[in-house]
């Protein structure tokens, strides 16, 4: 009885670390509270213990405690414990995010992956401005409970710069929101319901699309490659009643890719014929090098079928945490009185700065000296990767955004690419499976790090691609 229990528990804990709810490095549990938990004596805690220790899930530091390992690397696991495990896209992204999550932090590593701009390209002089006008009039400012709205100027401005776009809406049709992952989230609780069937491109931003997950929404993908063909997929979908469209309009996270005109009128007549809204996410929109994007599908929307999401995370700085939702006033009233419920608005300092940095013409400046620095690092990432990884990868010139995506050669194993950059490199980047690619493909941004870092990752990445395509010679 005590053999089976004591496997059973080990594999509750195998299963946590598996699905990425305990992470590497992550403390377990006390054996007391495991006990506690299960039942069972502390005889029983030890050889669940013992098992996962010798399978090479969990490593014990005597007077610590017990951690997560990092399993990333085949090595750790024993051939026949291998052979039982099924390995998933879904699961290994789950513990590769999580860890990707925790090196981004640390200093020490070569950011090749990071999602935003760097240090020097933060409007650090104007923010500054900017904060000290707001503390000039901050004893009017009230630092009450807010309505769900968000900041009623920055609101006004936010619908002039959309109309100038394009979108004929007003101040109403807007509300602020902390970043657009606050936006889908607030819409997945009050719009949608969890029987919606979701159509989302694929590759896509994951925190985006794992929103739909946790409300425990189906979701069918719409790879990015075959969207002229999206009606199609949608046709031979489950008949739910309820559907929505999720589509990165515009320099798509990961691929820099953007629909076609002919798309975007096909997906606006689709979503009025049938009635299925669409969820525009468009982030990257302001940061092109040479042509102006298309407008938005938002802009073709007359019948106020598109819910439009927008944030100054990528163009301003990730920690000032603004974004925004255009949508009809109906839907808008509905999520601020579901807002209220949940964290009574946005930071009311941050809406403030925004304001002046657009009020003053600063932003404006800013964004045009961004998008010039990010052309110049893609024309030399681009230049790098044609030097060292013309033999071994493919890619697309990006129009805009932050990102290159690179197809390498099937017979680079890209877990053990991002494995021995962690450990022997401390380079870090992002494979392309945690976006639901199902080719051998890798994120690259020219973002985050300095043209010296770049091109030392990039050799980097040169020799160990090298290296791993002679293995398998």
């Amino acid at each position: 009885m005590i053999r089976i229990k004591y496997k059973e528990i080990a594999s509750y804990i195998r299963q946590k670390i598996v699905n990425g709810d305990w992470f590497c490095g992550m403390r377990l549990p006390s054996q007391r509270q495991l006990v506690n938990q299960f039942n069972v004596n502390r005889v029983t805690i030890i050889k669940s213990v013992e098992l996962l220790e010798m399978e090479g899930f969990i490593y014990t530091k005597r007077g610590s405690g017990t951690y997560v390992n990092d399993y990333l690397d085949d090595e750790f696991i024993p051939n026949k414990w291998t052979e039982m495990m099924e390995w998933s896209f879904q699961t290994r992204s789950q513990f590769i995010v999580q860890l990707i999550n925790k090196l981004e932090t640390d200093t020490s590593f070569i950011h090749i992956s990071k999602g935003e701009l760097g240090k020097e390209l933060l409007p650090q002089q104007d923010l500054r401005e900017a904060m000290n006008k707001v503390s000039g009039y901050i004893g009017d400012l009230s630092f009450g409970y807010h309505n769900g709205y968000g900041y009623q100027k920055l609101r006004e401005l936010i619908a002039q710069r959309s109309r100038e776009d394009g979108i004929d809406i007003k101040s109403e049709n807007v509300m602020i929101t902390s970043g657009a992952l606050h936006a889908i989230q607030l819409l997945a609780t009050g719009v949608l319901s969890q029987n919606t069937l979701i159509f989302s491109n694929t590759p896509s931003y994951i925190d985006s699309t794992n929103v739909f997950d946790h409300f425990h929404m189906k979701q069918i993908k719409l790879p990015y490659s075959e969207m002229n063909q999206f009606q199609n997929i949608i046709n031979k979908s489950p008949s739910n009643k309820e559907k929505a469209i999720y589509i990165e309009s515009t320099f798509n996270n990961p691929t820099a890719q953007s629909l076609s005109q002919n798309v975007r009128e096909k997906m606006i007549r689709y979503s009025q014929t049938h009635q299925i809204p669409i969820i525009e996410d468009d982030i990257y929109k302001d940061i092109w090098f040479d042509t102006k994007p298309l407008k938005p599908i938002k802009a073709l929307d007359i019948n106020g079928k598109v819910v439009y999401i927008s944030s100054f995370s990528k163009t301003v700085a990730p920690a000032i945490r603004i974004g925004w939702i255009i949508a009809p006033e109906k839907i808008i009233e509905r999520l601020a009185d579901i807002r209220l419920q949940i964290d009574y608005g946005s930071s009311i300092l941050s809406q403030m700065v925004v304001y002046e940095l657009l009020k003053n013409g600063s932003y404006d400046k800013h964004l045009n000296n961004i998008k010039s620095v990010l052309k110049e690092k893609r024309d030399y990432m681009i230049e790098k990767l044609e030097i060292y990884l013309f033999d071994y990868a493919s890619w697309d010139v990006p129009r805009g955004g932050f990102f290159i995506w690179l197809k390498l050669n099937g017979n680079v194993n890209i877990k053990k690419l991002f494995s021995d950059l962690i450990k022997e490199e401390k380079i870090l980047l992002n494979p392309g499976f945690i976006y639901g690619s199902e080719e051998n493909n890798v994120r690259l941004s020219y973002a985050y790090e300095s043209k010296d870092n770049i091109n030392y990752a990039i050799q980097k990445i040169y020799q160990h691609i090298k290296k791993l395509s002679l293995i398998h010679i």
